[in-house]
Order: structure tokens, then sequence, then C-alpha cells
């Protein structure tokens, strides 16, 4: 199954907290992604669990019975009527009831990526209107959603993934929304690891590079016959980088007799290295 699949599952298992919710969520069900025609009403979706409550939803609310098991479809024309006059103008008021009426839109056209692959959270809208209801429903939860044009459909998006995590706790009833925050700061834990290991990648690389010209002026000097005409504290440091190439030059600072700063010892590679220049 799916990561929507599964949140959709949970997301049947959650009850409502007033009597308008079950007609907020049908109405967001069947505004959004359901067919409310003259003629007929009609409901799909993949998911069974899906189909089973919006059935039961459909009669308990109104008394309608509909025989298909994997899809709802109502011909009758007064039952038809009936929808459409108790759902097709229908504006939740309450905070509870635009959660119900969100969720009812998630059930037919939403979708959530798995967060271990990316954030992104999409209702497909089918209108200009419908995807501006959403968006304002969901900016009452504070919840920051874009809309954009796919293949002529209106999509109304999510992508931070706080606002998921938050959509799907007010839609399951604090139910679900925990594995986008659990897999959100795993995620940020092994960014920091990874940013670290390469901080450090890069500074062993500097320090690798910094020590190979400091050796090689060293022993350029030594090759030329003149590193005994170098000052004794130049010499001592530059006996410590050719016995210890890999250490870092806080190191070989708490090496030297006078345990000397990097800054000390910086200064002191820095003058091998320009007296190795001057020699031709």
């Amino acid at each position: 199954m799916s990561f929507s699949s599964d949140i959709k599952q949970v997301l049947c298992e959650t009850g409502y907290e007033c009597p308008f919710c079950r007609t907020a969520e049908l109405a967001g069900v069947f505004c959004f992604t359901g067919r409310l025609e003259e003629s007929n009403i009609r409901f799909n979706s993949a998911s069974k669990t899906v189909v089973s409550r919006i059935k039961r939803a459909v009669l308990e609310e109104l008394g309608i019975e509909t025989a298909h098991e994997d899809k709802i479809l109502i011909e009758d024309a007064e039952d038809v009527r009936r929808m459409r006059d108790k759902l097709g103008g229908f504006r939740p008021e309450s905070e509870c009831c635009r959660i119900a009426y969100i969720r009812g839109a998630f059930f037919g056209g939403g979708s959530v990526s798995d967060p271990k692959r990316e954030y992104h959270m999409e209702f497909d809208t089918r209108s200009e209107r419908g995807a501006a209801m959403l968006i304002e429903l969901l900016g009452d939860l504070d919840i920051r959603a874009r809309q954009t044009l796919r293949k002529g459909r209106i999509i109304v998006y999510i992508k931070e993934s706080g606002n998921i995590a938050d959509i799907i706790g007010h839609m399951s009833g604090g139910r679900a929304g925990l594995e986008v925050i659990s897999v959100q700061v795993e995620k940020e834990i092994k960014n920091s690891i990874v940013r670290l290991v390469n901080c450090d990648s890069a500074n062993l690389n500097k320090q690798a590079k910094a020590s190979s010209k400091q050796i090689a002026a060293i022993k350029k000097i030594k090759a030329a016959h003149k590193w005994q005409s170098l000052p004794e504290v130049l010499r001592e440091i530059g006996e410590l980088r050719l016995k210890y190439p890999d250490v870092s030059m806080e190191a070989l600072g708490k090496m030297t007799g006078q345990r000397i700063g990097k800054s000390g010892v910086n200064h002191r590679l820095s003058r091998i290295m320009e007296y190795a220049e001057n020699i031709k």
C-alpha cells in the first residue's frame, strides 16, 4: 500500500466531532472529487475502505442506500435532488467542520507522498472556486497552500513538512501526522551528520594540501643544504611537520618546546615556505 492509502485508512477510523461534521465531510467528497450532476451523483475511489465510509455516511445522513461495492452511484431523481440541495452549497463554519470538509476533499482527490522520499501533498480541486475555498479553509488552520494548473486541472498543493504533518494531524484527530514529523526529524539529523562529515572532509583535504606544500618547502631547503641556516624555532617546527605530516597545526604547536598556538605554527611554517620560494 502507498503512504496515501495508509493515511486514508487511518482517516477512515476518525470519528465526527459534531452533528454537522459528517455533512461537511460528504460535501468535501462530492463538491471536490465526486460528481454532483443533474441526473446522477457518483463517487469513485481506489480504496474500498473510503468507499465504505462514504456509503455509510450517505445512508446515515440522507437515508440513501447504494448498491455498488466499489463506487457510489445515485440515479434516483429525488435522491439526487436531496443530495444536491444538502451538499451543493454547504460551507463549513466551525473548525471541526472545516477539518471534516478538508478530510472529505482528501478522500476523493487528495494524495501525499511518502515523507521518506519528499514532502508533497495535493488536492485535485477541479475548479477555481473549489481551489480558492480549500486554500481559504487551510489558511484558517494556519496551513499555507498554493495552487497550480496541471493538464487543465487546478491542483492545490502543500510542500512544507510541518504543514503536511499539521493537516494530517487535524484530519485524523491527532492519530496520524507523527510519522511525517518523525521522518522530518530523522532527515534533519541525517542531513546534519552529512554536513558535518562533508565539513570535516573539506577541512581534512585543506589540511592535507597545506601539509604537503609545507613538507615540499622543507625538503627543498634541505636539498639546497640551507636547512641549518634557518633559526632554530623554524627548524623545530619543520622537523615536527616532517615527522607528523597528518596532524593539525594545533597539535604541532603543543609538541614544540614553547607550546605555541595555531597562529604561531602558521607563522613559522609560512616563513619556511617563503624561504623556500627564494631558493632558485
